[in-house]
């Protein structure tokens, strides 16, 4: 077998990790018949060069360090593409009087490739030194080519391999909810946070599918289309609400999807972390109600009461639906407040709230605005004539009427209530949202004088 079979030999050998790069010195040693071959690369400490892998045919020697000035290697990271090969035939130790590393081997010829990565930049480089002169071959080039491209792919890949096991080691001992997704949509790596929200060890979660961690129902309509746009190799953030088994009730996440990329730029996976964030949900919820709501009624305020009116003035320019206003407020109601105080009033408003809410059909919102006045919105179905719609609302009016004629028992008192109505149909698009409130005031203000 000839030097070059035996290379070949050795680089076609089933091994990608750390000792491949002893294999692909070992095959550039014998092609190029030197003695030492390593494969260095700069160190992340300014002005130091790392060999990471060295081969010396005669004795194992383990990696080490030493200084880029004033040694061969540094004027092979002054080369640019594509030039990057390098040839030292001899005299190696006058040329470079104050490197003790080649007086301490007692090397006289040096011969390197620079490995560049995709965007130009040096990855490393792979050498050649031996205690006779070098003659360079238009095989040997050709072969410290072709390895210095393949060790620059395995370099890249040992050092995603190592990154990844790094990923699953901080992901496997944290508290948070993190977790590594393959294509198949199965666990890979499962951190501790899981062990306590389902109620599983991390363990025997590792080789499940989502769907059976979490259920088809929500893996298909929550978890799986997230999963999919990240392994198209988009990152997102979304909010989910889960329900393990043994919990009572859901909790809602907030979930981040990272796609994980090899060498190639293909998605292997998603790296997902997500944290409980029920609570503050539960809040925001409140806030958001407390922003809308009357405090008092729990009906609609005015802000949310205009929103609506928004939304539904768009709905009808689209002809989807016929707006109307009814307006709403209680006879004799300053009185009460002022008689018997406002703590009964304010009984007497609920009481009138929740009487309103029951007599409103599922196309009526219901809001107060303030005092004793309520506003219900309408949608007619839309096209009607205004007759049709006028017998509609003075039907639903009268209904509210007779809704609120009662008399409420309260703390020994018996007071009789009863309301005044009003209705608008809106017919401008652009109407001023307050004017629209008004028109519906000055209807029932007429109604009551007529009264």
């Amino acid at each position: 077998m000839t030097d070059i079979e035996e290379a070949l030999a050795l680089l076609a050998a089933p091994c990608t990790d750390e000792r491949f790069f002893q294999r692909a010195l070992k095959a550039l040693a014998l092609v190029t018949q030197c003695r030492w071959a390593a494969f260095g690369r700069p160190s992340h400490k300014d002005g130091i060069m790392e060999i990471v892998a060295f081969c010396d045919l005669k004795h194992n020697v383990p990696g080490f360090e030493f200084d880029l000035k004033g040694s061969p290697c540094e004027s092979i990271y002054q080369l640019k593409y594509p030039n990057c090969h390098i040839l030292y035939p001899s005299e190696l130790q006058k040329t470079f009087p104050n490197f003790s590393l080649i007086k301490n081997l007692g090397a006289n010829s040096y011969q390197a490739e620079l490995i560049l990565n995709d965007d130009g930049s040096p990855i490393g480089h792979i050498l050649v030194m031996d205690t006779l002169p070098q003659t360079e071959t238009m095989k040997s080039r050709e072969f410290f080519r072709l390895l210095a491209q393949r060790i620059g792919i395995e370099y890249k890949r040992l050092l995603i391999s190592r990154e990844l096991d790094l990923h699953k080691q901080m992901i496997a001992h944290t508290e948070q909810l993190m977790s590594f997704v393959d294509r198949n949509y199965q666990y890979r790596v499962i951190s501790k946070g899981y062990e306590k929200v389902f109620n599983q060890t991390a363990k025997s979660l590792i080789g499940k599918s989502v769907a059976e961690v979490h259920g088809e129902a929500i893996f298909n309509d929550h978890l799986k289309p997230l999963l999919d746009r990240t392994l198209k190799g988009e990152t997102i953030t979304a909010q989910s609400w889960i329900h393990p088994p043994h919990l009572s009730e859901p909790i809602y996440l907030n979930i981040h999807h990272n796609p994980y990329f090899n060498e190639k730029g293909e998605v292997l996976g998603v790296i997902v972390s997500a944290h409980n964030i029920t609570d503050l949900h539960h809040a925001n919820e409140k806030i958001a109600h407390y922003a809308n709501h009357d405090p008092l009624t729990g009906l609609l305020n005015r802000r949310a009461l205009f929103e609506q009116m928004e939304q539904k003035l768009l709905a009808q320019q689209k002809g989807q639906l016929q707006l109307a206003v009814i307006y709403l407020d209680l006879d004799g109601f300053r009185q009460i407040n002022d008689t018997y105080g406002h703590h009964l009033g304010d009984r007497i408003l609920n009481d009138v709230a929740k009487r309103i809410k029951q007599a409103a059909s599922t196309q009526e919102l219901v809001a107060r605005i303030g005092g004793d006045e309520f506003i219900v919105l309408t949608s007619l179905d839309y096209g009607a004539s205004k007759a049709n719609y006028r017998d509609k609302l003075e039907s639903r009016c009268k209904q509210f009427l007779s809704d609120l004629k009662m008399t409420i028992d309260i703390e020994g008192h018996s007071l009789p209530i009863s309301a005044n109505v009003g209705h608008y149909v809106v017919e401008e698009f652009n109407m001023d949202l307050s004017s629209i409130i008004s028109q519906a005031d000055k209807d029932m203000y007429d109604n009551k004088k007529i009264q």
